[in-house]
């Protein structure tokens, strides 16, 4: 038997770590950065089962620009290893710092749920992303 609401797909973004001397692109000043990962998963009754699509992020302490990095030094720095970013592993995102809080994607105006920045439609309602 099928219950709506016992099982779902969502999007979640959780802070990993603050980390000192990032380089910005932007500002340069290396004041350091929010680790942020971002990814989606599958739950059942609110317990997540698996995960996929994840991505790292690092939003500037300074000019709050957001910057992608590599998967794999950012599954390190959520295991707890020190690990250095270097301006080359930073990788600008066009999207930012809002209303006083970070964004990665684009969100639905209908749904509000955030979705990849290249998205045409929401997956979770179907309405057009403008």
């Amino acid at each position: 038997m099928f219950f709506i609401g016992i099982l779902g797909i969502e999007n979640k973004q959780k802070e990993i770590k603050f980390l000192n001397n990032i380089p910005c692109r932007n500002c340069d000043k290396g004041l350091g950065g929010k680790v942020i990962k971002n990814f989606n998963f599958f739950h059942f009754f609110f317990m997540p089962l698996f995960t996929w699509n994840e991505k790292y992020y690092i939003m500037c302490s300074g000019c709050n620009s957001v910057y992608e990095i590599p998967q794999d030094k950012g599954k390190r720095i959520e295991k707890g290893e020190n690990i250095e970013i270097t301006y080359w592993d930073l990788r600008p995102i066009e999207t930012g710092y809002k209303n006083g809080n970070y964004s990665v994607g684009n969100r639905c105006a209908h749904c509000g749920k955030v979705v990849e920045h290249n998205f045409k439609y929401c997956p979770y309602c179907g309405s057009e992303i403008k």
